[in-house]
């Protein structure tokens, strides 16, 4: 019997995802004991004691990776907190994770950015050296405002005069990428205090996508979805290697694997596209209003009484993109909605999403997502 240790403390949407994932890959191992938090696992009160074959763990301060090096087994941390020789690492790749968000607000038309992160976190730091590195084509990344603070701070009560004064010194409009969810809830709930209009004055992208919080979140918050569960699997899987009978972990040095995030769940907190032409503005709200993917280019000009090929010479020389191409982004992002948050057949979601044939559907959502709509929803 295999007795593994699970050194997460199941207390947000990040430790069940990557729990979950471990959890699959153990059901495919008899041989397999898992101890941890809650009440899945067998009791585990302290890792410093632990006798055990093996640890996944997610390391975030220097007390435990002093604790996690000195253990007897192998360790594989899954949160990026650490680059300590003897511990074995499988994680979200949080530069490219960083260079999502750029690419996102520079897509949404935005030229004044900023960062929220965590000082303490190597993942937050890799975050932002993504995202500065992106936005760097078209804004000086070293005068790119940063608001950064030790992870416990971010967890105090939600009011704050140092981040309500960041937040008003910034230019409008601003994209601000937040390094996950709880920084970017923050700055929501400050934004809002101090009278700052999202997504008109800054717009807020965080990461983790923990639905509910976002979703609870005035208005809605975008966030990036991570491939958690994958984490979780690989992690694992990593482990069974170096434990398996044979397996040599100190000759075979320390693995690092990274996996990439998935994508922009977007909602109205980034709902914005930062133009300096109205008219263009205005074709994306009406592209993102509730029914707005439904909507056909002519449709949309008429609504906005104007000339089609006014319309699309405008919208083409501002973004480089055609208004249906823009259409059909969104009916893509609809449909990834759909699919996640309903049970409708996949005919019923391509039907709602704007989509005239199941071909089309299936080609486009392929074209942006890179999987089909039922590799998608089984995620």
């Amino acid at each position: 019997m295999k007795r593994i240790a699970l050194g997460l403390a199941l207390s947000d949407y990040y430790d069940h995802g990557i729990a979950r994932g471990i959890v699959r890959y153990a059901r495919m191992k008899p041989g397999w004991q898992l101890f941890g938090h809650g009440w899945m696992f067998s009791p585990l009160e302290d890792l410093t004691s632990w006798r055990g074959d093996g640890v996944i763990t997610r390391i975030e301060s220097l007390r435990e990776i002093e604790v996690m090096k000195n253990l007897p087994c192998p360790v594989i941390d899954v949160a990026n907190g650490s680059r300590t020789e003897g511990i074995h690492r499988v994680y979200n790749n949080d530069i490219a994770t960083g260079r999502i968000a750029g690419t996102h607000f520079i897509g949404n038309g935005f030229r004044s950015f900023a960062y929220c992160g965590i000082s303490d976190g190597q993942w937050s730091r890799e975050r932002r050296q993504g995202f500065l590195e992106t936005i760097s084509a078209i804004a000086d990344a070293p005068d790119v405002p940063r608001f950064e603070r030790p992870l416990e701070w971010w967890l105090k009560e939600p009011y704050s005069f140092e981040l309500a004064l960041f937040l008003a010194r910034l230019p409008k409009p601003t994209g601000l990428f937040a390094c996950n969810d709880k920084a970017g809830l923050r700055v929501s709930i400050t934004c809002a205090s101090q009278g700052i209009a999202v997504p008109e004055d800054i717009a807020i992208l965080g990461v983790d996508n923990e639905e509910i919080p976002c979703e609870l979140a005035n208005p809605s918050m975008s966030s990036i979805e991570l491939q958690l569960e994958r984490i979780g699997y690989s992690a694992a899987r990593v482990l069974d290697r170096l434990i398996s009978p044979g397996s040599s972990p100190a000759r075979e040095g320390d693995t690092d694997i990274t996996i990439d995030p998935f994508q922009v769940i977007e909602r109205r907190s980034t709902a914005l596209y930062a133009s300096e032409d109205p008219l263009v503005g205005e074709v994306f709200r009406v592209i993102r209003s509730d029914q707005g993917h439904t909507r056909s280019v002519s449709e949309i000009a008429s609504e906005l009484a104007v000339g089609r090929r006014t319309m699309e010479k405008h919208f083409r020389e501002e973004t480089g993109r055609t208004v249906h191409g823009a259409i059909v982004e969104q009916r893509v992002r609809v449909a990834a909605h759909l699919l996640k948050t309903t049970q409708l057949k996949t005919e019923a979601v391509a039907r709602e999403a704007g989509f005239g044939s199941m071909q089309r559907f299936f080609a486009h959502f392929r074209h942006h997502l890179g999987v089909t709509p039922h590799q998608y929803r089984s995620r």
